[in-house]
């Protein structure tokens, strides 16, 4: 009568392995996996007839997650930040654009000093001159009308300055062509200042300063260490000459640079 003996299974190690038949040896092992891998709750188990069995199970799995990426997919959600603001000086040259007057756009050329006396709090005190240039609604009113209507504009903007209060909650990372991560911050910001105003009464012209509050919402992109490019979107108001609330927006893109993080 023929007698039948199962060969025994490899021996499952960081390696490749090399099985006394590779038939039947591979077939055990894949029957293995695939057992393990449809029993939820159940641990891998192989069981080699030489070596210690615990430690072939500790690289069976190894080997397991390995294939099927769970390593890959284990992400701390908190990491240490590559890019720190605290204890650091950031110096910001920018310029932009305040468009909503019917009469004027104003391009402001200005800088921003900020300090961050923690990762996500920081003060920044700021100025800015503004250029302004004529949308041309003015002389288009007075000369279809036959110069029988005279518009008066009472005030247009000079430059502003002003103190912030500064509060980044939300920190990320984006993906650029798949390969590379661009590092971000988006912050908040309220504060007060000063608007240097021209007010127009007949033929006659004159400086005034005007007490303004301001809201504001921005953006850093961290290219370096010590670079950055900012977004920033400020809501100004102030009470406008002969009554009423004056509320310019502006938009601006600048480019920064930071003084070395602390040890």
């Amino acid at each position: 009568m023929n007698s039948f003996s199962l060969p025994r299974a490899t021996r499952a190690t960081g390696e490749s392995t090399r099985p006394l038949h590779r038939g039947v040896g591979t077939l055990v092992l894949a029957l293995t996996a695939a057992a393990a891998m449809a029993a939820p709750g159940m641990t891998s188990t192989a069981r080699a007839a030489e070596g210690d069995p615990l430690e072939d199970t500790r690289k069976l799995d190894d080997a397991l997650k390995m294939y099927w990426g769970t390593e890959m997919r284990e992400v701390d959600t908190l990491q240490k930040r590559l890019y720190r603001k605290d204890q650091r000086w950031e110096f910001e040259l920018y310029s932009g654009v305040i468009p909503n007057d019917e009469f004027f756009s104003y391009y402001p050329l200005g800088g921003r000093i900020d300090y961050f006396f923690a990762e996500d709090f920081g003060v920044e005190v700021w100025g800015s001159y503004l250029i302004r240039v004529s949308s041309e609604l003015e002389d288009f009113l007075e000369d279809n009308f036959n110069e029988s209507l005279i518009v008066d504009i009472p005030q247009s903007l000079q430059w502003l300055a002003g103190a912030n209060f500064l509060w980044s909650p939300v920190h990320g990372k984006l993906g650029i062509f798949a390969d590379t991560l661009g590092h971000f911050d988006v912050h908040l910001a309220f504060g007060a200042g000063v608007i240097g105003t021209t007010v127009r009464r007949l033929n006659e012209e004159k400086s005034k300063v005007d007490v303004a509050g301001n809201v504001g919402l921005g953006m850093r992109f961290f290219l370096s260490q010590s670079i950055a490019l900012r977004f920033d979107y400020r809501q100004f108001f102030y009470a406008a000459e002969g009554g009423g609330l004056s509320h310019p927006a502006e938009l601006t893109l600048g480019i920064s640079f930071m003084t070395a993080a602390p040890e």
